[in-house]
């Protein structure tokens, strides 16, 4: 880990970015690669809140299996 810092600590900025609540502030797959390659900088206003405050703690053992609906994705266009 010591001898590759830098770069790990690229991606875990990279994944916290991506793991965002709000769809639309997370970065696509365009922007991760060029961060990635070393194109493009990491965003540095992240919403480091990762658990949705809208999801409730269930309040019975049936409620366990439900899940959430999912939110829509963007894509990015082509490279």
């Amino acid at each position: 880990m010591q001898l590759h810092e830098v770069e790990i600590m690229k991606m875990i900025e990279v994944a916290m970015w991506c793991l965002q609540n709000d769809s639309t502030r997370r970065p696509s797959m365009t922007t991760v690669v060029k961060v990635l390659e070393g194109l493009a900088n990491v965003e540095t206003n992240i919403d480091y809140n990762f658990t949705d405050p809208t999801q409730q703690v269930p309040k019975k053992v049936d409620d366990l299996g439900a899940s959430p609906p999912q939110s829509a994705s963007l894509l990015s266009g082509g490279r």
